[in-house]
């Protein structure tokens, strides 16, 4: 070949590398909090696909245009390499979720936690009561959510419920809600996330309650006006879980494990993970779960937990998010 062709081919090949790079791995590149790398690394199923279609479509092309085989061939090769390295990570992460386990029947000391973003207070009562029950959840957070529609919840799932709620601002976005289970002891008054965020806040057991410390977290979405706010709140909410004995973190977080604050969580634990189910998302429920982003979570202090199951569960009441349960036992 030429030094032309040469270097058409070394450049392109170089080009395809950095991006598949970006799209594999952003946080190699330190990009992974970065707006279009945060986003497009939260959808892997979906970079799979593209990828695997490209590969396709560049060797059809590397065949038919004789004048440029080699530098389409090298990038259908980078394509090939990135889709496969992209699958093995949603592979490792797991994609099938546990059944919902019966309800009743486990052990002292379990807790079921039910989170929910029910889109604009869309879901409505009956819907999250229909959940609660069916799941036997004891704590259910719940994103976007009135303070009426978590209160009517509580009492259609019949009752036994402490409810909180905090709402940061005028729309219902930033409304949280939060049902207890009075079995899990009495707590105290909601602490609101310091930074606004998006109504998240903390419970904490009342003196002479030995229930765990509860956060609600609704975490801002990194789109391009709120990428500070969202890595601000994800680190915000990752420790709470890290900075109190006993913790159990939950709800809409906007973020992946691979997002920065999700990326070291010892002594925490994500649930989805444990139970090798971190690559199935949650968001948006119209689509497959395999190419949805897996964007609500349950962390809990693994030194006080152990996670028994985590079931990501069928659209439900017109949210754009599935429903998460992770089922804890006392570790140990």
């Amino acid at each position: 070949m030429t030094p032309r062709r040469w270097a058409w081919l070394f450049g392109s090949t170089a080009a395809a590398a950095l991006l598949a790079a970006v799209v594999v791995w952003p946080q190699g590149l330190g990009l992974s909090d970065a707006l279009g790398p945060a986003q497009v690394v939260a959808v892997r199923g979906l970079t799979v696909v593209a990828g695997a279609s490209l590969a396709v479509l560049l060797a059809v092309l590397a065949v038919v245009v004789r004048g440029a085989r080699w530098p389409l061939a090298a990038v259908a090769f980078v394509a090939v390499v990135a889709t496969v390295c992209s699958g093995g990570v949603l592979l490792s992460r797991g994609l099938s979720p546990d059944a919902v386990p019966a309800v009743g029947g486990g052990p002292a000391g379990e807790v079921r936690v039910l989170a929910f973003n029910t889109l604009f207070d869309g879901a409505g009562p009956e819907v999250v009561a229909d959940l609660v029950t069916a799941t036997g959840a004891d704590v259910v957070v719940l994103p976007e959510t009135s303070a009426a529609t978590t209160q009517r919840a509580a009492e259609l799932a019949g009752g036994g419920f402490q409810v909180f709620h905090h709402q940061a601002g005028d729309g219902i976005t930033s409304a949280t809600g939060l049902l207890v289970a009075s079995s899990l002891g009495s707590y105290g008054q909601p602490e609101p996330d310091p930074s606004g965020g998006l109504g998240s806040f903390t419970v904490r057991p009342a003196p002479g309650s030995a229930g765990p410390p509860i956060t609600a977290v609704h975490a801002w979405p990194p789109t391009r006006d709120a990428m500070a706010r969202w890595r601000a709140d994800t680190v915000w909410a990752v420790r709470r879980c890290k900075g109190a004995e006993g913790a159990i973190v939950a709800g809409d977080f906007n973020a992946t494990l691979d997002h920065p604050a999700l990326r070291s969580l010892a002594p925490c634990a994500d649930a989805a993970a444990a139970r090798s189910a971190a690559g199935a998302g949650t968001w948006p429920a119209g689509w497959p779960s395999w190419a949805g982003a897996p964007i609500d979570h349950v962390l809990a202090d693994a030194r006080a937990w152990s996670v028994v199951s985590f079931s990501v569960l069928d659209a439900a009441g017109g949210s754009d998010h599935r429903p998460v349960l992770a089922v804890l036992r006392p570790a140990g």
